[in-house]
């Protein structure tokens, strides 16, 4: 099953000067990030004995990829080639949003591909769309086996329809 695939950061971007604040983001520990930029609930029911690796995943997805961004075992992700369609402003908008997104990547070892995406989650909803994979990064703190993904444009199944593309970032 593809995941996320954990890859060494490029060593010219990580001492480019004009990146070491993202740099540093990117390679933060976990309690540092949760202090400087982890959600007061997270802080907080991290200190009193909640679980917190669930939400601190979530929060930092978000952070690093963007809000639209989501981390998901790669067991309940498939994908396939999105087909465009004329005429059909949700489809144009996501290519948009996604084509904007690729060539606004900092980091060049981070790989993105756009896919149609169906997420399976565990209480039986799906979700499915346009949207970006993320193949490799040097987010070394995703878990393994998961799969890091953002859909833009979602499809409607029942009335068959794409619903407004949103940007992810």
């Amino acid at each position: 099953m593809p995941h996320t695939e954990i890859v060494p950061m490029n060593e010219e971007v990580a001492k480019f000067e004009a990146l070491k604040n993202r740099v540093k983001i990117r390679t933060m520990k976990a309690e540092e990030f949760i202090e400087n930029h982890g959600s007061g609930t997270l802080r907080k029911n991290k200190r009193v004995g909640f679980h917190w690796r669930s939400q601190y995943h979530d929060e930092r997805i978000a952070y690093e990829f963007g809000w639209g961004f989501r981390v998901i075992p790669a067991s309940r992700l498939t994908y396939n080639d999105p087909i465009t369609e004329g005429d059909n402003h949700s489809v144009t908008e996501a290519g948009w949003h996604i084509e904007r997104y690729l060539n606004m990547s900092v980091f060049p070892e981070d790989e993105f591909e756009c896919k149609y995406i169906i997420v399976e989650f565990g209480d039986g909803k799906r979700e499915e769309g346009i949207g970006i994979l993320v193949r490799r990064t040097s987010a070394v703190w995703i878990p393994g086996g998961h799969i890091v993904y953002a859909i833009v444009a979602k499809f409607d199944p029942v009335r068959k329809v794409f619903l407004p593309a949103e940007n992810p970032f």
